[in-house]
């Protein structure tokens, strides 16, 4: 897949449909589908600032392409049968808002084009072959550079030099955590912190375990940090 051709496929779009339109009207404009793990009103703001930036660009949602959506409300198990519903519908491009949609997609479908603005560690996960050459069907941002872990062990110790445990909140359904907890673990020992990990997806951490984890040690995560009062 030519990233240019990717530019311009999406290039030609832009119109909200819920997912069972596609059946229900015949349109020959190009069909983008959005897949997100998270909720429909946090993903909003990024749904509105993609719109907008392609009117920007002059493409008119439901003038010159239409848009469909599946959210898997922070529970990632569902992704599999949304994105089987969702290559059923036969887009043009998948638009998947992060690392887990995206490799949630590629499992589903090789030959449909993935757009991703959030390719965490995409090589390690086999999503693309490198940085300079990527193959198959999935393109994108990739955020994470390598070493970026020990870097953040590194800030940690100067933020608070005498800390002794360092807490991470990972998010075991995204296929990125678990690789990167382990790293952080094993970066923490070098410096003579212990780093204990806890599981809870980023939309079901309680305001209760925020309060315990940033009372007893600093806190970081695998994905999003949660906002906490």
């Amino acid at each position: 897949m030519r990233r240019r051709e990717v530019i311009t496929l999406l290039g030609g779009a832009a119109a909200a449909w819920p997912l069972g339109a596609r059946a229900e009207v015949a349109s020959k404009r190009p069909l983008i589908a959005w897949l997100s793990g998270g909720t429909a009103q946090f993903s909003a703001g990024f749904v509105d600032n993609f719109l907008r930036g392609m009117r920007d660009l002059g493409y008119v949602e439901g003038r010159n392409f239409d848009m469909v959506y599946r959210f898997a409300d922070g529970y990632g198990d569902r992704l599999p049968a949304l994105t089987d519903e969702v290559v059923r519908l036969k887009p043009d491009v998948i638009l998947a808002s992060a690392i887990i949609a995206a490799f949630a997609a590629r499992k589903a479908t090789s030959t449909i084009p993935i757009v991703s603005p959030a390719l965490a560690d995409a090589v390690h996960l086999g999503l693309i072959a490198s940085e300079a050459r990527p193959g198959g069907n999935v393109t994108g941002i990739e955020p994470y550079v390598e070493g970026l872990p020990a870097k953040q062990i590194e800030f940690a110790r100067e933020i608070l030099p005498g800390v002794g445990t360092i807490g991470l909140l990972t998010n075991s359904t995204d296929p990125k955590a678990p690789p990167q907890a382990q790293e952080l673990e094993s970066l923490a020992r070098t410096v003579g912190a212990k780093a204990v990990s806890a599981d809870a997806t980023y939309l079901r951490i309680s305001m209760a375990r925020c309060k315990r984890w940033r009372e007893s040690a600093l806190m970081w995560s695998s994905f999003f940090r949660p906002q906490c009062s």
